[in-house]
């Protein structure tokens, strides 16, 4: 099975489509141009489809799922622009954020994503060294934070999050790209949202996006200590299901 990178450049030079293997399978494949007549040149599982739906690379197209125009003008200006991301790589963890503190400050800062607050948090455990966060939350969590940085809604200046999309972010997208790709993030972005409900909306950007502590969530909601950590998990279980990243359920969004 491909991984996601290597996917996308499937269908990108092949003119690759993905397509469901059977009625009853969840495994799906990659075949140039749709035609079933034509040998696979890929196959995809489940949870790499949902991944891919949640970047905004492939939308649906009939029965088969085709990458998105945006992302094909994105991809086909990063390869006039002869981009070189050698050195982008080299820094691929660390992001500029804007932090906005409770103190309603907003501070410029550049954060190490794995020493992040959500990071710290899906490896934590419980009293009983049970895992805090399953992995479906986990994976939640990142697809909303990733779609929050898209959507250009706060001050989340990096690209790390919009890393499938190699060969055509940065500086070289053109206003009309970037347009309709955060216009698409925005929306799933506020679908969320919606889908979480008043309060969990607000402690998902907190802890998602914002880089708060589960101790500075609290206060600024003045919720008791301690209860940041069962609203979180509220939170994202909804936000799972809204993506579709529970095993056996489909995606509640519409894009």
């Amino acid at each position: 099975m491909n991984g996601l990178g290597k996917t996308l450049k499937l269908m990108l030079e092949k003119q690759g489509h993905i397509l469901a293997q059977s009625r009853t399978s969840e495994m799906y494949i990659i075949v140039p141009r749709g035609d079933r007549r034509m040998r696979p040149i890929g196959w995809v599982d489940i949870s790499l489809l949902q991944q891919l739906r949640a970047s905004g690379a492939i939308c649906k197209k009939g029965r088969a799922y085709v990458l998105s125009e945006s992302y094909v003008q994105r991809s086909r200006a990063g390869a006039r622009h002869g981009r070189n991301h050698a050195h982008a790589n080299q820094h691929r963890d660390l992001e500029k954020r804007d932090i906005y503190h409770p103190d309603g400050i907003k501070r410029p800062v550049r954060i190490n994503q794995n020493h992040s607050v959500f990071n710290k948090l899906a490896k934590a455990t419980n009293k009983d060294g049970t895992d805090f966060l399953q992995a479906d939350e986990i994976e939640a969590g990142e697809m909303f934070a990733a779609d929050y940085a898209r959507s250009m809604m706060a001050g989340m200046a990096s690209q790390n999050y919009q890393g499938v999309s190699s060969a055509g972010k940065g500086r070289e997208n053109t206003a009309e790209n970037i347009s309709i790709s955060a216009m698409d993030a925005r929306k799933r972005v506020m679908d969320a949202l919606a889908m979480v409900g008043s309060g969990l909306d607000r402690a998902l950007v907190s802890l998602c996006v914002r880089d708060w502590s589960l101790r500075q969530l609290e206060a600024q909601e003045q919720w008791a200590n301690g209860s940041g950590r069962t609203i979180l998990k509220l939170a994202l279980s909804r936000l799972s299901e809204f993506y579709g990243c529970k095993p056996g359920m489909a995606a509640k969004r519409s894009c």
